[in-house]
């Protein structure tokens, strides 16, 4: 047996059979260059500009409830939790006010306290509905859970309320 030298068996090709053979192994070449280098940057591009929608969604709702947490400072006497009742029937009209709709309320045996379910509603409504809830004071937040949703600007509301 001979050995064969490296590069003998492509110089033993034809001129169209090693250009066959070149063309191939740039296209074997443009395709890895693409596979593992430009796809991975496109897929970057996307995700960072999906970040960058993402953070000034959440900017505009920081400043909308920044107006709207001056626009309650400056002015105390706008709103209000209306009047007297139940506590779960306060806090379903107070809710509705504000275009809140309840998902679930439920009223302690004594109606001294009250849980409250909102589902995908918006943090800023949720947060002004709040703020009105400890403006006025017949009411206090016992505990408070939120939780995103898929919905930009929205959560999960979980509450518990007691009368005061």
């Amino acid at each position: 047996m001979t050995a064969t030298k490296p590069g003998h068996w492509f110089s033993q090709k034809t001129s169209r059979e090693q250009l066959v053979l070149l063309a191939g192994v740039g296209v074997v070449m443009l395709y890895l260059i693409w596979l593992l280098l430009w796809q991975p940057m496109l897929q970057a591009r996307e995700l960072s500009a999906q970040r960058v929608a993402s953070a000034e969604q959440s900017l505009l709702v920081v400043r909308g409830l920044a107006q709207e947490l001056a626009d309650a400072r400056e002015n105390p006497a706008s709103g209000g939790v209306a009047g007297s009742g139940s506590l779960a029937q306060t806090l379903d009209e107070s809710a509705s006010a504000l275009g809140l709709r309840i998902a679930s309320l439920e009223p302690a045996a004594d109606n001294s306290s009250v849980s409250v379910r909102l589902n995908d509603v918006g943090m800023a409504a949720v947060l002004a509905w709040l703020f009105e809830i400890e403006r006025t004071g017949t009411m206090s937040i016992d505990s408070l859970t939120m939780a995103p949703v898929p919905t930009p600007g929205n959560v999960a509301v979980s509450l518990r309320l007691r009368g005061t």
